[in-house]
């Protein structure tokens, strides 16, 4: 959740790696949304771009989103779907301040959702997030972040809540991550540590409460002027507040992994980073079967021309479960976006998400299929109109897990 000599791919490479701890230790109830805009991030359309205040040595950024939108299954259930429309307001506000080698910043975040019909399913949720980069030489970075955010959970999630006489979950989210980074003329390593909280705000999902905590360290070699070759390894371990109940799996577990990648300068036409390699989950219950599995994770970007953006994001690890007689369960994600500029203030989005999870102890599998498209238009330099749709469909082993969803809307952006 969190975004030199080095190159801006380093800096990714640093903030996938606190992804994939996290993924890789919590479940994935706050990373599950289809929206167009996530995986179809490329450069910014050349007239819809922020203008920074200055506040004295800093400078800030304002604006926000609202969006009306239609969902025909607002609960992702397998029958008897309601449907119902939503206005969502998603404003925010940025600051940066560079001084030096210092760079500070900070970002506030809205959520707020309101449904015509089902009440219930009303939410209001955010963030604050603050970090420093501290670049003591050209060659050498350290990155300190930390955020506090109360996540509203989407009906579709694996596990997810289809309950209707009770609102989605929500849980209040503590994170925070420690980087160094050196990137000499040949050799670099990098260096990360992050760690996590989750407190669910009911006490029916008290269950679900944990803490987590990861480490990376990585070896990278330049071979070429944009290219480096890495190996790296990781370990990650989540620790359920609770206790099991009688007759329950113990759920605390260890994940270690050791991966081969490439990471390739954003330079050229093709940027980003992808690694192979594998896992072993370790769990403190006797019971559960220790494993050893692929491991996967992809951010990449093609840029075949200056109006076009490819991008394909990809992982495969282990994350937490909560199912009755689950010992384990590993998901599979990949998004391809593509990012089209029609015209200098016309911007077209298409999206294609695979998602598999499967259940280790009973031998269930989820696959999740969606498709995502958006068009922007830019009105001027501060405002864009947008129009959203989004089909998913979800096919179980478990019946009752399966889903057909379509949503659609409109939407208002607006930054200073």
């Amino acid at each position: 959740m969190a975004r030199p000599v080095f190159g801006p791919v380093l800096g990714r490479a640093s903030g996938g790696a606190a992804a994939l701890l996290l993924m890789t230790a919590l479940p994935d109830a706050h990373a599950q949304d289809m929206d167009a805009s996530e995986p179809l991030q490329g450069e910014p359309a050349a007239l819809f771009e922020p203008t920074p205040l200055s506040l004295g040595s800093a400078t800030v950024r304002i604006g926000g989103s609202a969006r009306l939108e239609y969902d025909s299954n607002i609960y992702a259930q397998a029958f008897g779907e309601k449907d119902d429309l939503r206005l969502q307001f998603r404003p925010y506000v940025d600051l940066l301040r560079k001084g030096g080698a210092l760079e500070l910043t900070a970002r506030a975040e809205g959520d707020f959702r309101k449904y015509f019909q089902y009440e219930k399913e009303d939410a209001a949720g955010g963030r604050v997030a603050a970090g420093l980069n501290w670049n003591p030489s050209a060659a050498d970075r350290l990155n300190v972040g930390a955020s506090w955010q109360h996540l509203i959970e989407d009906r579709g999630e694996p596990e997810g809540n289809t309950l209707p006489n009770i609102g989605p979950r929500e849980l209040n989210l503590v994170d925070g991550d420690l980087s160094y980074l050196h990137q000499g003329s040949r050799i670099g390593f990098l260096f990360k540590a992050t760690g996590a909280r989750m407190r669910y705000t009911r006490a029916i999902d008290e269950e679900r409460d944990l803490d987590a905590v990861g480490g990376l360290a990585r070896v990278m070699l330049r071979v070429s002027p944009l290219t480096s070759v890495f190996v790296e390894g990781v370990a990650a371990h989540r620790d359920f507040r609770l206790a099991p109940a009688p007759g329950q799996f113990n759920r605390d577990a260890s994940t270690y992994g050791a991966r081969v990648g490439i990471a390739i300068d954003p330079g050229g036409t093709l940027r980003g980073d992808a690694a192979v390699g594998v896992y072993r989950l370790d769990a403190r219950d006797k019971l559960i079967e220790s494993q050893t599995r692929m491991s996967v994770q992809i951010g990449l970007t093609y840029a075949p021309r200056p109006r076009t953006t490819i991008t394909l994001d990809g992982f495969v690890g282990n994350v937490a479960t909560y199912r009755t007689g689950v010992q384990s369960r590993e998901d599979m994600r990949f998004r391809l976006g593509i990012n089209q500029e029609i015209r200098h203030n016309l911007t077209g989005r298409l999206g294609i998400l695979y998602r598999r999870s499967k259940y280790f102890g009973v031998d269930d599998t989820d696959h999740l299929y969606g498709v995502t498209g958006e068009l922007e238009y830019a009105v001027n330099r501060r405002v864009a109109v947008a129009g959203i749709a989004r089909f998913s469909k979800r096919d179980s082993s478990v019946a009752l897990d399966e889903f057909d969803r379509v949503r659609g809307g409109i939407e208002l952006r607006i930054h200073y």
